[in-house]
Formats: structure tokens, C-alpha cells, sequence
């Protein structure tokens, strides 16, 4: 179910504030930071520098600039989902792997910015294309998922 961009502040099925079981920062569960399940440096079967067929550096089917199948500069390969901020404007788009577990995030310029890697608990970990730990989705209420950095701070969300 789509919900407009304009509504999701307010929308206690997307925003964090209204949605006490999916806000990292009221439920350590959902946070990496204290959950070590979901956290890719305690778990190596999630963490891409452990797990080398969730790493785009090293698994060249994943990586846009070895498969240019993924490469939106050069293919047509959108996923259809964009990135967007709290306030409903447009950061990137997402493009799904072959791995069904990993997509990646490009900006607005169509530039390779992050990638996810399934976490196995309703959500994704992100990480810089040099393969940096930077944040992490959740999926909320309304299906789509939410970003946070590292903090716990909700950046926005992917629908």
C-alpha cells in the first residue's frame, strides 16, 4: 500500500515516534546496536565482510561496476522503489541484485551510494560501496522500510 509522501510524518504505521516496536531507539530489539543478531560485526552469516557472497567488493554479480545489468547509468534496471526523506523528497532509487538478499541504493545523480544486505529479521543493514556499516532499514507498518543511521535516527524510507 502506497501512502503519500505528504501524509508520513504523521502516520504512525511509517514514523518511528508513533510506532514504539519498530523505533530502535524505544526497543533495543530492533536495534542493531544492542540486538547482536542483527548487528553484521557480531553476526558474520550477515555481515558482508564475513559473508563474501553478500559483498558487492567481492562478488562481482553484485557489483554495478563489474555488472552492468545493476548499473543504472547505463541499463534501465530500476526496481521501481525510490529512497526518500521524512519529508517526502526523492534521494535515490533501488536496483535488486540477483541475490535477492542485497539491493542497492543510488542517488539522484544515478551514482552507486549503498548497498543492503537482509539481516533476517524484518530489516537490512546498509553499507557504503567500500562496504562501511553506515545505518540500517526496518520494515514498518505500512510494508515499506524505514532508514536509520547508526544513532537510531529516522532518515526516511524506501517504498
Amino acid at each position: 500500500m502506497l501512502i503519500s509522501p505528504d501524509r508520513w510524518r504523521f502516520n504512525s504505521l511509517i514514523n518511528p515516534q508513533f510506532d514504539p516496536a519498530n523505533n530502535p531507539k524505544g526497543n533495543a530489539l530492533v536495534s542493531p546496536m544492542y540486538n547482536p543478531q542483527i548487528n553484521p560485526e557480531r553476526n558474520p552469516r550477515i555481515g558482508p565482510r564475513f559473508n563474501h557472497a553478500l559483498n558487492p567488493q567481492h562478488n562481482a554479480s553484485l557489483n554495478p561496476h563489474s555488472n552492468p545489468m545493476l548499473n543504472l547509468s547505463e541499463t534501465q534496471s530500476y526496481s521501481g522503489q525510490c529512497r526518500w526523506s521524512p519529508d517526502g523528497e526523492v534521494l535515490g532509487y533501488i536496483v535488486n541484485t540477483p541475490n535477492k538478499s542485497v539491493f542497492l541504493l543510488f542517488d539522484l545523480n544515478l551514482q552507486w551510494v549503498a548497498y543492503a544486505a537482509d539481516n533476517g529479521h524484518h530489516g537490512y543493514n546498509l553499507f557504503s560501496p567500500e562496504g562501511e556499516w553506515t545505518g540500517y532499514l526496518r520494515k514498518n507498518g505500512a510494508g515499506s522500510l524505514n532508514e536509520f543511521n547508526l544513532a537510531g535516527d529516522w532518515l526516511g524510507l524506501i517504498q
